[in-house]
């Protein structure tokens, strides 16, 4: 399939659009990052995408690279067989209802395909990552929130509308925090880089946002690492919750391995030996017997070759 065609892959973040020319292998011929303003519509943010694909477009062609298609990853939910964004619209103004591959054919020529990033994510760690070789596979997004992926039998699941593989939505704790998506309890709410925040105020008292900058979640990780003792207790319950919902995805699914991303899955191998005594200690024995659990290997360049990999298989009109 392909074997010396490339792809371009697109990854719309918060802050940034990323994009890099990608061969079906998984060599990255270019990449680029273009910045977001923090005030952001629609056209805003197509045209900074179009523009992205032709500027990558004329990179490669001096080297005589010629790309077939274009994939894209978006947050949210994806209508991935037409290409459209259904929302929620992230913060963007009008990012609802997006016929984005439609527009992106249009004003570029390309075959456009549109996957949500997580899922992106997913297939490139199966294809290319620590995922590589399994057929059955969770992939779990620790960042400001919690996404993810599901390979069963070697192909994602997608749901119901496909809505399937929001493992950031799943209840822990059903007696406290409602997240800002209106959910009681939910793992996102209490796992996630923002819960290691909230949680590093509250116990050091800092509450007030306009008196005193919080530090990142990065930070607190380094400061457990030293003498902070409040910031390794805060990390310590972290990966307890991390676990408890890995726990949870083993027990229901039984996958052959559990992979970790975004920032949080940087963390030192201490961190990863807590997530994973507290999912094995919280989970039935037949489920977890063999399943691995182990960082992502492609960091930030997951989602562009995710969506790079699915569009050519996409043109070549096979499932995935």
């Amino acid at each position: 399939m392909f074997n010396h065609a490339a792809a371009i892959g697109v990854d719309i973040g918060r802050n940034s659009i990323k994009i890099a020319v990608v061969k079906i292998h998984g060599e990255v011929i270019a990449t680029k990052s273009y910045p977001l303003n923090p005030a952001q519509t629609k056209e805003y943010i197509i045209s900074k995408l179009l523009h992205a694909i032709r500027d990558i477009r004329q990179s490669v062609a001096a080297e005589g690279v010629n790309p077939i298609c274009v994939g894209t990853a978006a947050k949210g939910f994806i209508d991935h067989m037409s290409g459209i964004v259904i929302g929620p619209d992230q913060g963007i103004r009008d990012w609802t209802n997006v016929p984005l591959a439609k527009i992106i054919n249009q004003e570029t020529g390309l075959p456009a395909y549109v996957g949500n990033d997580a899922n992106m994510m997913t297939i490139a760690e199966h294809r290319f990552g620590a995922a590589k070789g399994y057929e059955n596979i969770i992939f779990v997004a620790l960042r400001t929130g919690i996404g993810g992926g599901i390979i069963i039998n070697g192909k994602l699941y997608r749901g119901v509308n496909n809505a399937g593989g929001e493992v950031g939505q799943m209840i822990i704790n059903f007696e406290n925090g409602i997240s800002d998506k209106g959910i009681r309890g939910s793992y996102e709410h209490f796992a996630s880089a923002s819960a290691i925040v909230r949680r590093y105020r509250e116990e050091t008292g800092i509450n007030n946002l306009k008196k005193e900058m919080p530090l990142t979640c990065r930070e607190i990780f380094e400061l457990s690492y030293t003498n902070s003792q409040i910031a390794a207790k805060v990390v310590k319950e972290n990966a307890e919750l991390v676990g408890i919902g890995l726990a949870n995805l083993i027990t229901i699914f039984a996958p052959e391995i559990i992979v970790l991303g975004g920032g949080m899955s940087e963390a030192a191998d201490s961190y990863l030996a807590m997530i994973r005594e507290s999912a094995f200690a919280n989970s039935l024995e037949n489920c977890r017997s063999e399943v691995k659990i182990e960082r992502a290997h492609l960091g930030s360049s997951a989602s562009l070759l995710g969506s790079a990999y699915y569009a050519m298989t996409r043109l070549a009109g096979k499932s995935i």
